[in-house]
């Protein structure tokens, strides 16, 4: 599992808030930060979390239990904000409504059995891969009672950061040479 954190300026990747390339969830820490990040008004978060579900032949449900995927980050900052508690996307109720060719209302029970029932095929896996990179989301903001509701036509685009690359006779400045 990977996990990560980049914060978007002007549709930019500026830098990363949190990078783990392998996440555990049974081993959860808190991460402070080194030095101080700053905001700036109309800046955003883009979190991934990329899971490894290779060794499995049915679906993983979202949800808190440890064996369910979820993708959440917390932040803490200084200093508060009166009008923000939290911040998410999702994928609506009415986009798996259409996904599932079905009508409203919204049955969770009857989605859950639904995702269950579906038999996985690379086809299937690239079908789904490509309606999560493209489907329309519901952004969700601020403090209760006043959350906002604001629909996004798919995930926002922005231009990312330039790979690393590393060598594999490169040594950091502080590794002396082996004896």
């Amino acid at each position: 599992r990977t996990v990560w954190t980049k914060i978007i300026r002007n549709n930019t990747a500026v830098d990363y808030l949190f990078d783990a390339e392998a996440y555990d969830f049974n081993y959860q820490y808190e991460n402070r930060l080194p030095n101080r990040v700053k905001l700036y008004r109309g800046d955003e978060f883009a979190t991934r979390c990329i899971y490894n579900t290779m060794n499995k032949d049915v679906i993983t449900l979202g949800g808190e239990r440890t064996k369910d995927e979820m993708c959440l980050h917390m932040a803490t900052y200084y200093p508060r904000m009166n009008n923000l508690y939290g911040c998410m996307t999702l994928n609506s109720p009415d986009t798996w409504l259409a996904k599932m060719n079905s009508s409203p209302p919204f049955d969770y029970n009857q989605f859950k059995g639904w995702l269950q029932s579906l038999k996985w095929t690379p086809d299937r896996v690239a079908e789904w891969q490509e309606f999560y990179n493209t489907a329309p989301r519901m952004l969700i903001h601020g403090a209760a009672p006043n959350l906002q509701f604001n629909p996004l036509p798919k995930i926002p685009e922005y231009k990312d950061l330039k790979p690393v690359t590393c060598a594999r006779d490169q040594t950091t400045p502080n590794q002396s040479p082996a004896t």
